[in-house]
């Protein structure tokens, strides 16, 4: 029965991670709507959530060789996710670009079994299977047409298969230190590796700070980075993985009601790609 709570407690910090993550990522489009230079946007988050989450990076410090020299892998490939994330955002609608962005389990499972040779089950074929179908029904079955078409939703593919290797990477990472310390290394890190793009301009005008939806950006990001992170202490990462798929339905949920996207020609598509990814994650 412990067991059991324990999980669920798992399972609800990943779905607040799923909520929060989502909710900057509606904040973050309709920023860009609002005429925001999109890497002054990927930037500001970060030494937000860096400054939030400096406490228990001191507390739980646990700095080693590992974690430092592993740096120099994880977080050039974190930066050029991220470049291709925003542009995603800003190219594609919302509704959209997140479908895409259920890719992540796919190639997590890749980089799994290339890396850790970690091999999917028959649960876990299946599920990509529903999300090759899902493709097909996204791009009106036409993927070479749709993709020159909507080059938003290809840079979300990019993106995704770049977080989905280190998503495995991590996982490694994260066994030598500690989530709580981790939250705060990859908040400070990439506060500089993506200050590399910002145009000094944005980043010194002082309007730019004016709008409060920058300070919300940072401490929605750090909250769902922390509850992801601190959900793998209770919940094996496969179903911390699942359930953060969750944030898909919220993003179709606020493309609707927030950025009045019509959303129900992408319904039969995003459901293929919910149920294949929550099948492959499940999977391991």
């Amino acid at each position: 029965m412990l067991n059991y709570f324990i999980l669920m407690l798992g399972l609800l910090l990943a779905f607040l991670s799923s909520f929060f993550w989502a909710t900057n990522d509606l904040i973050t489009k309709k920023l860009i709507h609002k005429g925001f230079d999109e890497y002054l946007l990927l930037w500001v988050r970060f030494p937000v959530a860096s400054l939030l989450l400096l406490p228990l990076g001191v507390l739980f410090w646990d700095l080693d060789a590992f974690v430092l020299l592993s740096t120099f892998l994880w977080l050039p490939v974190e930066v050029v996710a991220g470049v291709f994330f925003i542009k995603a955002l800003k190219y594609a609608p919302l509704s959209v670009a997140m479908s895409f962005y259920s890719f992540m389990p796919f190639f997590s499972a890749l980089f799994g079994f290339l890396l850790l040779r970690e091999t999917p089950n028959f649960l876990g074929l299946i599920g990509m299977l529903l999300m090759m179908v899902g493709t097909l029904f996204l791009t009106g079955f036409s993927p070479t047409e749709f993709f020159r078409k909507n080059v938003g939703s290809l840079y979300m593919i990019i993106s995704t298969s770049l977080f989905g290797f280190n998503t495995v990477f991590g996982k490694m990472v994260v066994i030598n230190s500690n989530p709580f310390f981790f939250s705060w290394y990859y908040t400070f890190c990439m506060s500089f590796g993506t200050l590399l793009l910002v145009d000094r301009h944005h980043i010194i005008r002082g309007e730019n700070y004016k709008d409060k939806r920058f300070i919300v950006l940072g401490v929605f990001f750090a909250l769902g980075t922390l509850l992801y992170n601190s959900a793998l202490l209770y919940a094996p990462v496969s179903y911390v993985a699942a359930m953060e798929r969750v944030s898909l339905l919220l993003s179709m949920v606020y493309s609707r009601i927030f950025l009045g996207e019509a959303v129900s020609h992408l319904l039969p598509g995003a459901f293929f790609m919910l149920i294949g990814s929550l099948l492959l994650s499940m999977s391991f």
